[in-house]
């Protein structure tokens, strides 16, 4: 007995889709290897779903590497979840919240590069000092001053990068809580089809 083709969420869509645009269902169960039974089956229920929950459903179509796709089915799966179209549902509806800038670390990362430009220009004083000096063919002006600025850069840059990495794990630390509430529950009070 031959096997019969399951169509998947999208191959659904798409026949829906055509099927509004014109195409004949004879045309859509050759296309997609089914029965017309099969054709006025998806037809059927697409439109019980729309009028059951009062709303239509868009199919959204993205293309990730296969290494990406790997790591999303992983985090998924660490958290029990089996269906991807759930989670990116999810994701989609809390993205709002998700993809908010982190007001606390704009204002820090203002305050810090307000900080490195104004030892920077200190520097820059130096440098020009140094340059004129040498041009003139005079003994280079380095002071205790010009040591304490170039020291007081450096130590600068070195808190900066530590801050900003800080700042970084932070972030990503409220974004991995964030996202984990989002998901947390799909894996129990899901039974469809996998995504």
């Amino acid at each position: 007995m031959k096997r019969r083709r399951r169509l998947s969420e999208i191959d659904r869509s798409n026949i829906v889709r055509e099927r509004r645009d014109g195409v004949s269902v004879a045309c859509l169960a050759s296309r997609y290897g089914v029965s017309l039974k099969t054709i006025y089956n998806t037809l059927n229920h697409a439109e019980a779903r729309q009028v059951a929950n009062g709303s239509r459903s868009q199919v959204v179509g993205i293309r990730v590497s296969e290494s990406d796709l790997r790591r999303f089915d992983a985090a998924l799966s660490r958290r029990g979840l089996k269906h991807r179209s759930d989670a990116m549902r999810k994701l989609m509806l809390a993205a709002e919240g998700v993809f908010l800038p982190d007001d606390e670390m704009c204002d820090e990362l203002r305050n810090l590069g307000a900080a490195l430009n104004r030892v920077g220009n200190n520097v820059n004083q130096i440098a020009r000092r140094l340059n004129e000096a040498k041009l003139r063919g005079e003994r280079l002006p380095w002071s205790e001053t010009s040591h304490r600025d170039i020291r007081t850069l450096a130590g600068l840059v070195f808190d900066m990068a530590d801050q900003i990495q800080e700042m970084s794990r932070a972030r990503r630390s409220a974004l991995d809580l964030e996202i984990e509430s989002v998901l947390s529950g799909l894996g129990e009070t899901d039974d469809h089809g996998a995504g």
